[in-house]
């Protein structure tokens, strides 16, 4: 295969290099869930630093799912259409290409967040961070949820991106129906992981039939999640062959991680002092507690996080890749240029993907490709990933020394 900075596609999709820029919730729509100029110029850097592709914070496809995190995108309605087509013009006009990440955070949130409750999940479980305990969905229940996730993808056609990802993992709805953790149905949404799959295979199936068969659909799927009964490798392959016999897919990224697994999904430094300044509960406690938190909690905690090593989901990705003909995104700990670049040429994946390296460096990809750099300068400090609770997205790197 060829290198970093041969063209790509994705379905219909011409890319111009394999650099990809991840979702990342951004916290930048207006309080409807709007996007908003200071969201187009956000991802206005990303194209003029030469990424291929910039895949959005998830976008919510019904009130019922919105995330807890600060302002998170929405494109639950047709009346959201005007102004996401205004940004993706913008976004045209500069030569970038963007796909709208959609998604469903199911018992990743907190019902005061939604203004719907209960919380809907597979089955009553509560997430292991945000504590609410949820009420399992009703087949009709499901049913409207697949209708809904075509619907924001017709309107995401009809806005102007070039194609839409559909969020199934880092413990939102769809990923927790594929794992046995949070899932412990008996009926056909659950048990088997033919049952489990069963909500993404139709979530595919009535995207495409929403946006037709040229449009490029992409999915997210976890390799690893920390709970004993969670997705692991080799259920991720499974259903990564699931996803290609469906036919309703472009390309596969592959990521890992869920909220109550702790750091598993950024991995690197765990952030004490911008947990406390930022993230709920926790920026809301009183300084006592916080400074016990600070003091005797964190340095625990801290000792189970897991370790940092570049390309965290590579070697499962590269099995994936082995599996399916369809393309494949490798998403975790991308940082040297080398690094990617033998992952590509090595047929390990076809693209890489990355959003905190972008915060710091969002001309990333030029200076890769003109030979200004070989490392991106992010250390993974993770104040970016707690601090979008309550603020909108931005590397912190220097805040908190």
């Amino acid at each position: 295969m060829d290198g970093l900075f041969s063209e790509g596609k994705i379905g219909t999709l011409k890319l111009r290099n394999r650099m990809i820029r991840a979702a990342s919730h951004e916290g930048l729509a207006d309080e409807k869930g709007n996007p908003t100029e200071k969201q187009f110029q956000f991802y206005k850097r990303f194209v003029e630093g030469g990424i291929g592709l910039v895949i959005t914070g998830y976008a919510g496809i019904m009130q019922s799912g919105k995330s807890a995190l600060y302002h998170m995108t929405m494109i639950h309605s047709d009346d959201m259409i005007a102004a996401h087509k205004r940004m993706v013009d913008k976004i045209h006009d500069l030569g970038g290409k963007i796909v709208l990440q959609i998604a469903h955070c199911g018992r990743q949130t907190w019902s005061k967040e939604t203004g719907e409750p209960p919380l809907l999940a597979p089955s009553a479980i509560a997430c292991g961070f945000y504590k609410e305990k949820p009420r399992a969905l009703t087949d009709p229940e499901i049913y409207e949820i697949i209708e809904n996730f075509g619907l924001a993808a017709r309107r995401a056609k009809d806005a102007g991106y070039d194609g839409v990802q559909i969020h199934g993992a880092h413990g939102y709805l769809l990923s927790t129906f594929l794992s046995r953790h949070a899932n412990r149905r008996k009926d056909k949404w659950g048990g088997s992981k033919e049952n489990r799959f069963r909500i993404v295979g139709e979530t595919l199936h009535a995207v495409k039939k929403a946006v037709g068969q040229d449009y490029p659909v992409l999915i997210k799927l976890n390799s690893y999640e920390r709970a004993r009964r969670g997705v692991k490798p080799d259920e991720c392959v499974e259903f990564a062959k699931m996803v290609e016999e469906t036919g309703c897919c472009d390309a596969i990224e592959i990521s890992c991680g869920t909220n109550e697994g702790g750091f598993v999904m950024a991995r690197g430094d765990f952030p004490t002092k911008a947990i406390l300044e930022y993230m709920r509960p926790y920026c809301e406690m009183n300084p006592l507690f916080k400074f016990f938190t600070r003091m005797s909690v964190a340095p625990v905690v801290r000792l189970f996080q897991p370790k940092f090593t570049e390309g965290y989901n590579l070697d499962t990705a590269a099995r994936v890749k082995k599996a399916v003909s369809l393309p494949v995104i490798a998403l975790g700990g991308m940082r040297t240029k080398q690094f990617m670049e033998d992952a590509v040429r090595e047929e390990k994946t076809d693209f890489v993907s990355m959003a905190r390296p972008l915060l710091l460096e969002p001309d990333l990809a030029n200076k890769f490709k003109n030979g200004e750099s070989e490392a991106a300068r992010c250390d993974n400090c993770n104040k970016c990933v707690v601090a979008v609770d309550t603020a909108p997205i931005a590397c912190r790197k220097d805040e908190f020394n």
